[in-house]
């Protein structure tokens, strides 16, 4: 392992790439996580979350390390992951979670109950989420390994694609988990376009989701202060009926 670097918050309006430690086998309060695995970062990408650090609006310290949008390689393991080898390369879910509590159990792994001793829910690189350090960097410990990550099973075709498949980490299933809790479904007809409002990036993954669902029609109204964010929405190759605000 080369010497660990990463993209750290330094004060609202400032990042900086520094060195950072290198990561072990071990969860933020520095016990020993055989269930865990150190990851060598391919790909990442920047959350539209992360800029509320980086804005100043949360309460974030100085010398976070960002990044919960991971796509990696495993080059260590602990020895209680069973599914996992050295080698393999997986999306890490933005969230941190057990897997065996409550609400895990329950398929809420975004309010896990024990990745958090502040409150329930944890992920990488963000403010008041546990402590767990972001992703934005050379490599990265991932916790919980075999419940955690997606592993692909042919390497060589996932790094042909690793771009598109560095939005299983978040962007995409946040757009597709909220056309599904929408009920969309397949489309009758393209008089009945699925609605989906306020375009921003991780707003056009619903309406490619719906896309997915056989929709015919998808009306996206755009609700970015951003131009820039704004003629990406209407620059998308979907079928859509786009309206600017």
């Amino acid at each position: 392992m080369s010497k660990n670097r990463g993209v750290v918050y330094m004060r609202p309006g400032k990042v900086e790439v520094r060195d950072i430690d290198d990561p072990k086998l071990e969860a933020p309060d520095g016990r020993r996580i055989e269930h865990g695995v150190i990851l060598k970062v391919i790909s990442t990408n920047i959350c539209g979350s992360d800029q509320h650090m980086v804005r100043g609006r949360t309460t974030a310290m100085p010398g976070l390390v960002l990044g919960h949008e991971i796509t990696g390689q495993v080059i260590e393991k602990g020895v209680d992951v069973e599914m996992l080898d050295i080698g393999d390369i997986v999306s890490v879910p933005f969230n941190v979670a057990c897997g065996r509590c409550r609400c895990c159990k329950s398929q809420d792994t975004g309010v896990c109950l024990t990745v958090n001793p502040s409150r329930a829910g944890g992920a990488y690189g963000y403010v008041d989420m546990g402590g767990w350090i972001g992703g934005q960097a050379r490599y990265v410990t991932v916790p919980y390994a075999d419940f955690n990550l997606l592993k692909f099973p042919d390497r060589d075709r996932a790094m042909e694609k690793i771009r598109d498949l560095t939005m299983l980490s978040d962007i995409l299933p946040t757009g597709f988990h909220g056309a599904i809790n929408a009920k969309v479904g397949v489309a009758r007809s393209s008089m009945s376009p699925a609605p989906v409002l306020s375009a921003w990036p991780p707003r056009l993954r619903p309406a490619s989701s719906a896309r997915l669902s056989s929709w015919s029609a998808i009306s996206t109204r755009i609700a970015s202060p951003m131009p820039p964010r704004s003629a990406s929405s209407r620059s998308t190759s979907m079928p859509a009926t786009i309206w600017a605000k």
